[in-house]
């Protein structure tokens, strides 16, 4: 079943679809459609194709808050997810170095290859990319209701807007203490501007937050920035952007576990997947294995 969200990328998600489903056709493979017109539709309508179709694929076309709805639906599951990128960001599809151009995308559906990828679980639900809690999250939240971005998606410069946004947190985000648990080991972090749990080594439009983060090893990779000043904040995030902050021991803390605890001392949002999942504190915990990927060949 390909599910198609008709807002992903201001319509993009729609566009992609009409452009390979003669394509898709030609493979002779039967296939079903979902053209949501809301998520509640969506994951409803996947539902009944899976209690149909249990050993089915299910083709997300669209973004990050489509990929992250289904997930619930597909865990521990015999379905396969299978994604080909329509969004603003496609941090999915960066993170699992999936092609984002849509006929590559669908040549790694039509070549049937899966894996089994590790899954994050906090507040009730899912997560396959990260859960990003502090200024990273204050930015893709202040993005996501701006006015800004959907021109940016409009003329394809999904990016500047992650920038105008970075800008505006560097101007008010204000950095708390937080004590952070891994695996049981606590420690207190004073001002700490961000946290990522994260499942895959990029995430935000393809910054490499935690580099050696892999999604079959069984446990996710946490990186803590902290202690900084504003200043000192400006000057690490270009090194963010090619993994290189993780050098920058006096201010970065990187971890590695199956269970984290995130506990500032003011309630924060949390972002999951490029959605907003709720609000500290919260616990994750690493389930190995818990969803089928459709992935790249070379990748496997």
């Amino acid at each position: 079943m390909f599910v198609i969200n008709g807002s992903a990328g201001n319509g993009n998600a729609l566009r992609v679809w009409k452009k390979i489903e003669p394509k898709y056709r030609q493979s002779k493979q039967p296939y079903a459609v979902c053209l949501s017109t809301s998520p509640e539709e969506a994951e409803e309508r996947v539902k009944q194709h899976l209690e149909q179709y249990p050993n089915c694929s299910i083709i997300v076309v669209g973004g990050d808050g489509t990929i992250h709805r289904m997930l619930p639906l597909l865990a521990s599951t015999e379905a396969a997810l299978g994604i080909i990128p329509a969004g603003s960001g496609n941090d999915t599809a960066r993170g699992f170095k999936l092609p984002l151009e849509p006929d590559e995308a669908l040549k790694v559906i039509l070549k049937a290859n899966t894996r089994s990828v590790d899954l994050l679980h906090a507040y009730g639900t899912w997560t396959l990319t990260a859960l990003a809690t502090g200024f990273d999250a204050e930015v893709a939240h202040v993005v996501d209701t701006s006015w800004y971005k959907p021109w940016c998606n409009r003329l394809g410069l999904g990016s500047i807007a992650y920038l105008l946004g970075i800008v505006q947190m560097l101007i008010r985000y204000k950095p708390v203490d937080a004590v952070i648990e891994v695996d049981g080991e606590s420690q207190h972090y004073k001002r700490v501007w961000l946290s990522a749990v994260a499942n895959t080594s990029t995430y935000g439009g393809g910054i490499r937050i935690c580099p050696q983060a892999r999604s079959d090893d069984g446990q996710f990779d946490l990186c803590v920035v902290h202690r900084a000043s504003r200043i000192k904040l400006i000057l690490l995030l270009p090194t963010v952007l090619f993994g290189k902050h993780t050098k920058l021991r006096r201010y970065v803390e990187m971890r590695r576990g199956r269970s984290a605890r995130i506990e500032p001392i003011h309630a924060q949002l949390t972002i999951g997947d490029g959605e907003l999942v709720g609000r500290t504190p919260y616990t994750a915990e690493l389930h190995a294995g818990k969803l089928r990927l459709h992935i790249p060949t070379e990748v496997l």
